[in-house]
């Protein structure tokens, strides 16, 4: 049992919800609010992106729960002004209703992992289609088989079994099409200015096959070109316009996986744009989650759950 721990539920279905770290002190005007797994659960945490401290860490990851937390402490409710999130549902909610004044910000470094899971989605479509005409072939090799045991069988001749061989054609640079996929993954994460020569010839390759892919990469370029350092401050106008002008290249580009991306930005937009007003993002939260797995590690495990939460509490809070 912890001090803060709170029971949420109905009577008689009452469940403690642990609260293994709660600081009021730690709650500032500027603060990130993200999840973390440890061990077989979901834990909420609260850091302050000023000083680096944890203020809160639930064993929560729904809103019934979390505001008993908060709303316990109201006196740490209005020192937040900004606050930092990812695009669940279940953490807008939580700053609609218990942080109404604060400024949220969609993280960019969600933003982008999502754009990255697009484009490279893309190219795993293209590789399962290649990987579909091997069974295809492999299918058809199999009933060549068949039918030639059959025939053996009915003539009495001596059956032996082939081995499957499935050819692939070399591409110039000397990769099958299969390969050429597997390992164009890197290359997409970076700027084309960024690549190396074996990258370079790769990607003219690949491209020239798959233009769909060609197409996504530009547009994934160019997006995170507009979240770039050198929109921070601009005027909210020139911003809506260089967004809206993206907007319309994908729906000319009709790609469903940049669709679906385009999609998720639009539905938070308004707090997306909100990082071009000072270039707050969340990456302090996630720096504090790279400290816990390490902790983790080092603490072979969380099976002494007190005791690593004592430590925890300790260095971070």
């Amino acid at each position: 049992m912890h001090k803060n721990d709170v029971k949420a539920g109905s009577p008689g279905k009452a469940r403690t919800i642990d609260v293994p770290i709660f600081e009021e002190s730690n709650f500032g005007e500027k603060m990130a609010i993200d999840e973390k797994h440890i061990g077989e659960d979901f834990y909420t945490i609260m850091s302050n992106r000023d000083t680096g401290k944890i203020a809160m860490l639930c064993n929560s990851y729904n809103f019934t729960g979390l505001e008993q937390i908060l709303v316990r402490h109201p006196s740490v409710l209005p020192k937040v002004k900004s606050i930092t999130r990812d695009f669940s549902a279940l953490y807008q909610k939580l700053c609609d209703r218990l942080f109404p004044d604060a400024v949220q910000v969609g993280d960019k470094f969600h933003v982008i992992r999502h754009l990255m899971e697009a484009n490279q989605a893309i190219r795993i479509k293209y590789r399962q289609k290649e990987l579909q005409k091997r069974r295809v072939a492999f299918n058809e090799f199999k009933e060549s088989e068949k039918l030639r045991l059959e025939e053996c069988e009915h003539t009495g001749k001596k059956f032996k079994p082939r081995k499957f061989h499935y050819k692939e054609a070399r591409l110039e640079n000397g990769e099958t099409p299969l390969e050429l996929l597997a390992r164009s993954r890197y290359l997409l994460f970076k700027f084309s200015q960024q690549w190396t020569l074996k990258q370079q010839a790769r990607a003219s390759i690949l491209f020239h096959l798959h233009p769909e892919i060609e197409q996504a990469y530009n547009l994934s370029c160019q997006f995170r070109d507009f979240v770039s350092k050198k929109n921070i401050g601009c005027h909210y106008l020139q911003i809506d316009k260089q967004l809206h002008d993206w907007y319309e290249k994908v729906e000319n580009a009709d790609i469903d996986e940049m669709l679906n991306f385009k999609s998720m930005i639009e539905s938070n937009e308004e707090y997306i744009v909100n990082y071009f007003i000072q270039g707050e993002t969340n990456a302090l939260a996630e720096g504090i989650n790279s400290k816990i797995q390490k902790f983790i590690s080092s603490n072979q495990g969380t099976r002494d759950r007190d005791f690593f939460f004592f430590r925890l509490a300790n260095y971070y809070s």
